[in-house]
């Protein structure tokens, strides 16, 4: 493998992908792609950096025809591309090798130590922290979910000997039903947390955490686990696993579950002091909430097990610099008294803690929430949850379900569906059928002092700087 030096995209465009194939192209390897729709940022600034041609639209002739008459070594697909896919018929006609994006990057990093990140919530935040310390610290490489206010990328190509990734427990691709975090090769392995998520894929709690089970199962005997100790699903998971295991946590009492109680198998202890811990959250004012909280307890017990010796001084002042993730808690605006706060929240548990956590930063503000449900399969699953989420926002406005890879189907959920369900525990939640419709029932009702709180995963992620325009 490590002479093929030709890598296709069939669906480059992708913040993964084309964040792969600019690691990829740092690394050497000739690469080229191609996308069904037009190239937005930041995926396009990524590929025009790193001089990637990329031709819009799926044709036979692309693959064909991109590397003057050769065939690539490797073809990487992304999630929503299949058989059907005109470019991925010409690759199996031909006996090119398809591999998912997951498997590409573990193709061509090379052989620095992994620090995987896997969980339901907090991945992107958790994960952006710890890469952005490696970077200061090491010039490390990363590559994690979302943009890095930082550096505008989410990813980075460094000397250093780490390498932080973002992992996913969602199917690798239509060939390969495999979670994607299970190309890792992780040395340290860090469990945010454990619930029910991709009904799509996973129809049950159980058949989430044996994804993790089958994760964790398959780590060489060296890793190290670092987990969330008051998450009862990662407990389950862990606990029948022999490597060295740090958990994290603050409901077993004075921060005692966060570093310094280790397991008994573990060979090595790190004491870290109540003060201390206390001090790292007090660099965390930006990012309120128990879940932030968490994800920053999470980095934390992370940074440690990797470099033991670590000076927590100068690791308060990096983590004070970090800035976060695009679109999770990002503040993009503040003008005549209204706040805008732009997320990604999707699942009913990040949402309600997102919103409380507003709550508690902006006690005595008005708090109007925008949400756009992610995939029919999510939202029907998780009704009841998604009902109950609201209760501490003032106003609230839902968008059509966004399907992401999903297609409509007769017995598929609808927004007004979802509006009807949470009405009982938040009476003022009504329908917006568009984003133009949004903006303009949010501006009959602005008022000076306004927190409006934007989670969106498709057409309405735009919305924030919509608002932010006109107020």
């Amino acid at each position: 493998m490590s002479e093929q030096k030709k890598l296709y995209f069939i669906g480059i465009g992708g913040i993964g992908m084309s964040a792969i194939a600019g690691i990829a192209a740092a690394n050497g390897w000739e690469v080229k792609g191609s996308d069904s729709v037009e190239i937005y940022e930041p995926s396009k600034g990524v590929l025009d950096r790193f001089q990637i041609p990329y031709i819009q639209g799926y044709a036979q002739k692309n693959i064909e025809d991109c590397f003057d008459g050769e065939n690539p070594e490797l073809v990487v697909v992304t999630t929503a591309v299949n058989q059907d896919n005109p470019e991925v018929h010409f690759a199996m006609d031909n006996n090119l090798k398809i591999i998912s994006y997951p498997e590409a990057l573990n193709l061509v990093i090379g052989k620095q130590r992994q620090i995987v990140v896997v969980g339901t919530h907090g991945k992107g935040t958790t994960s952006g922290l710890i890469a952005h310390t490696l970077k200061t610290l090491h010039d490390s490489p990363f590559f994690v979910g979302g943009v890095l206010i930082d550096y505008g990328s989410n990813f980075y190509w460094g000397k250093g000997p780490d390498m932080t990734i973002e992992g996913d427990e969602y199917i690798s691709s239509a060939f390969d039903q495999r979670p994607k975090f299970i190309q890792y090769k992780p040395s340290i392995l860090l469990i945010n947390n454990i619930e029910f998520d991709h009904p799509d894929i996973y129809p049950t709690l159980e058949d989430v955490k044996n994804a993790f089970k089958i994760l964790v199962n398959n780590l060489d005997s060296s890793a190290i686990i670092v987990y969330n100790a008051d998450d009862q699903n990662v407990l389950e998971v862990i606990k029948n696993s022999p490597n060295n295991k740090i958990g994290f946590g603050f409901k077993s009492g004075d921060y005692q579950a966060g570093l310094s109680q280790l397991m008994s198998d573990s060979s090595f202890a790190i004491p870290v002091s109540d003060a201390a811990h206390k001090e790292i959250f007090s660099m965390r004012t930006q990012f309120p909430g128990e879940l932030y909280a968490y994800d920053f307890l999470a980095a934390f017990a992370t940074l440690l097990s990797a470099y033991p010796q670590t000076d927590l001084e100068q690791l308060q002042e990096i983590f004070a610099s970090f800035h976060g993730i695009r679109r999770r808690y990002e503040i993009i605006g503040a003008s005549n008294g209204i706040t805008i706060i732009d997320d990604y929240a999707h699942h009913p548990t990040a949402v309600r803690k997102t919103i409380e956590a507003t709550r508690a930063k902006f006690p005595d503000r008005r708090i109007i929430c925008f949400f756009e449900p992610h995939t029919y399969s999510r939202t029907k699953e998780t009704l009841p949850e998604l009902a109950t989420a609201f209760a501490s926002a003032d106003q609230v406005f839902i968008a059509e379900v966004y399907p992401a890879r999903e297609q409509r189907l007769p017995s598929s959920i609808s927004g007004a569906e979802l509006v009807e369900a949470i009405k009982p525990n938040q009476p003022n939640t009504r329908l917006v059928a568009t984003k133009a419709e949004a903006l303009n029932e949010y501006m009959k009702i602005s008022k000076p002092g306004d927190v409006i709180v934007i989670m969106a995963v498709g057409s309405f992620n735009l919305l924030a700087n919509d608002i932010k325009e006109v107020i």
